[in-house]
């Protein structure tokens, strides 16, 4: 009897999946343009298998906008992105993962 041979590609289109999603009435980011950069290379598919909720908050505290992972691997790269910009980590009880991004820093 021969094993069978497990593929290591992953199938089209459950690779890459992210979603966004603005809070109304919140100032966005000075770091918005390039968060939305990078999840606009991992475009939104038509039927979600998972929603993973990363909130992140503004350099007023406040929670402008959600991306939607779908799936722990999405989730692992949101997670990378949003450290290598300077986000850090917060706890979180609303969400599945809470950032806040980095200070204003006024330089006169």
């Amino acid at each position: 009897m021969h094993a069978r041979r497990m593929s290591s590609k992953v199938k089209p289109g459950l690779e890459g999946v992210m979603r966004s999603e603005l809070i109304r009435g919140t100032a966005r980011s000075e770091l918005d343009a390039k968060i939305m950069a990078f999840i606009a290379k991992h475009p939104g598919a038509a039927t979600p298998h998972v929603n993973i909720r990363v909130a992140i908050m503004n350099e007023f505290s406040e929670v402008y906008r959600l991306i939607i992972a779908d799936g722990v691997i999405e989730l692992i790269r949101a997670d990378k992105f949003l450290e290598s910009i300077g986000c850090t980590e917060e706890v979180t009880y609303e969400f599945d993962m809470l950032f806040r991004v980095p200070p204003r820093v006024n330089i006169r």
